[in-house]
């Protein structure tokens, strides 16, 4: 079996390299966060799951299957320590925190022409305004469009990660897609 270059590495760290763990927890560090961060909402508490998932992966690491994707392994590790969590502290998932530009002010911004819709808005705006909206959908649907389009996970990857059918997860990014619109028709974003 011919191994891509995660499984080279996982050899390695289970070999006793330290080195090839810090290159692991390198390539992965930044996308790692950026999803957990959007999960959470909460700087410190990304950093901190994002930590603890390193540690896990540590210490499991010896279980990793080469049959499958390294990658796909490591967010189904990661999918549950941050599901975890968030059922631990409900009440920091669901409501919004006050720190995040609403939408209104959004619109109201001298960048935003209602007639023009994104015309003068940059493009760093256009994305921020857009993940602020996703993390307004409620979670079912927030974490698959986040595996989908900041991962960029196929399908069955999303589906093995989350242990929804593949169906299901179409269904939802779908639903999820449609919630966004509305939300983004609602602000008054689309010219």
């Amino acid at each position: 079996m011919l191994l891509d270059d995660d499984q080279v590495l996982i050899e390695k760290i289970l070999d006793g390299s330290k080195l090839s763990f810090e290159e692991l927890m390198k390539k992965y560090n930044k996308k790692i966060y950026n999803f957990v961060i959007r999960m959470v909402r909460n700087d410190e508490v990304a950093i901190e799951l994002t930590q603890d998932f390193f540690i896990k992966i540590f210490s499991v690491l010896h279980k990793y299957n080469f049959q499958y994707k390294f990658s796909t392994w490591a967010y189904r590790i990661c999918y549950n320590l941050v599901i975890d969590h968030i059922r631990k502290n409900q009440v920091y998932v669901d409501s919004l925190n006050g720190d995040n530009i609403s939408q209104k002010r959004l619109v109201e911004s001298k960048n935003f022409i209602s007639e023009d819709g994104f015309d003068n808005l940059e493009k760093d705006e256009v994305k921020t305004y857009l993940w602020k909206t996703v993390d307004q959908i409620p979670m079912k649907y927030r974490e698959l469009i986040l595996m989908r389009y900041l991962q960029e996970l196929k399908y069955d990857e999303i589906a093995e990660i989350s242990g929804l059918p593949v169906g299901t997860v179409k269904n939802r990014i779908f639903k999820a897609k449609e919630l966004l619109r509305k939300e983004i028709e609602k602000d008054g974003m689309f010219a």
